[in-house]
């Protein structure tokens, strides 16, 4: 199964804004897709670091053992391409 991260804090502006597209997108593709959403600064698991995460939102998507990164706010259409590779 696809797993999508995202990654952010909530002093971030362009986060919030992001967190409404990505939640749309996940509840869409919620039967397909695994979304997981990490605060870097709420971060106990290490993902934030294991990703080397410097910049915010960043949205990571794993498919097939593979990892890509895209920094920034995506908008709805851009993230379900990065999601399903169409």
């Amino acid at each position: 199964m696809t797993k999508v991260i995202k990654f952010y804090a909530d002093w971030c502006g362009p986060c919030r804004v992001y967190a409404k597209i990505f939640d749309k997108v996940s509840e869409e593709l919620k039967e397909q897709v695994e979304f997981v959403n990490v605060n870097i600064e709420k971060d106990t698991s290490g993902l934030a670091g294991e990703y080397k995460v410097t910049s915010i939102p960043m949205t990571v998507v794993i498919k097939d053992g593979e990892k890509e990164t895209k920094l920034g706010r995506l908008d709805e259409q851009t993230l379900k391409t990065f999601i399903l590779g169409e």
